[in-house]
């Protein structure tokens, strides 16, 4: 998905009010990447529907899914962790090496 800008690479989402599922268009490669591997894993609910080419390379995808996974949250979630918690992290990870 190379040669768009980066402010052509965007990411609309659309659904109404009447229909269950949401449409999600993207010319983004994360999101891309994203989508493809939500499909990969739960191809039940989550469908491509279109590639879009041009000169035959792939810029864009646009892939249906319920609407009711989308979420908009109101505040940043940033974990917090005491030192305590620090520590134990640092020691399960020197462990897994």
């Amino acid at each position: 998905m190379a040669g768009l800008s980066g402010y052509e690479q965007e990411v609309t989402i659309i659904f109404n009010a009447v229909d269950e599922t949401a449409e999600i268009y993207t010319a983004n490669p994360v999101w891309t990447r994203k989508m493809d591997k939500l499909v990969e894993q739960n191809p039940k609910q989550f469908k491509l529907e279109r590639v879009g080419k041009c000169e035959g390379k792939i810029i864009s995808k646009s892939y249906s899914f319920p609407k009711k996974f989308i979420t908009i949250r109101s505040k940043e979630t940033k974990r917090e962790l005491t030192e305590e918690q620090r520590a134990e992290l640092a020691e399960r990870l020197n462990r897994s090496r």
